[in-house]
């Protein structure tokens, strides 16, 4: 038994729809042309029926739902080390992006959903910056203009994936296969067409 995706099924159902509704125009103007055709009839018109909406009811037995892997997105050390002002000594950054990775992965504090996550990672890097006397360095300065680059970065994630990830569910949708299972594992899937 081959499982479906449910828009399938319901591209199929529309396809049938949209068929119907031009065998209809093809069978009104036939007899419209009989009538024309016919002195008895002439002065009449067909019948005209219009149908203006449908409801299914399917049966359908869920086999399937398939969702994106659990993940928990996070600066990585490549992107610190970018992140990183270039006043510091390069030596020095990879360090610092080393050991903010490792904190990351520890903590889970510097995911991007975390809304404090350009002050978590800023206090982060300036603790560990302090200590050491770096000449021509302006911690007030560099630390903001990092607090900023921090931020887009996150706003630029959540605006790529603001979208929840699609799931899908298959269905199985085959009469003679639902008939032999239980009625617990099958569920109807009413829907009302509009038919313009």
């Amino acid at each position: 038994m081959e499982a479906l995706p449910l828009k399938e099924i319901l591209a199929s159902l529309l396809k049938e729809f949209e068929a119907a509704g031009v065998a209809a125009d093809v069978s009104r103007e036939h007899w419209r042309q009989v009538y024309e055709s016919n002195s008895l009839l002439k002065e009449f018109a067909p019948s005209r029926i219009r149908i203006t909406e449908a409801s299914v009811s399917l049966p359908l037995a869920l086999a399937q739902i398939t969702a994106p892997r659990a993940q928990t997105p996070m600066l990585t050390s490549m992107q610190l080390l970018r992140l990183l002002p270039a006043s510091l000594p390069l030596d020095l950054r990879g360090e610092l992006a080393e050991e903010a990775a490792h904190f990351i992965q520890k903590t889970k504090r510097m995911t991007f959903a975390n809304k404090k996550l350009a002050r978590t990672v800023v206090s982060f890097l300036a603790e560990r910056v302090r200590d050491r006397k770096i000449p021509d360095f302006d911690p007030e300065a560099t630390w903001g203009e990092m607090t900023g680059k921090v931020d887009k970065l996150r706003e630029d994630f959540l605006n790529r994936t603001n979208q929840n990830p699609e799931r899908e569910a298959l269905f199985s949708y085959q009469t003679e296969e639902l008939l032999k299972m239980g009625s617990d594992k099958i569920t109807r899937f009413d829907l009302k067409i509009a038919i313009d």
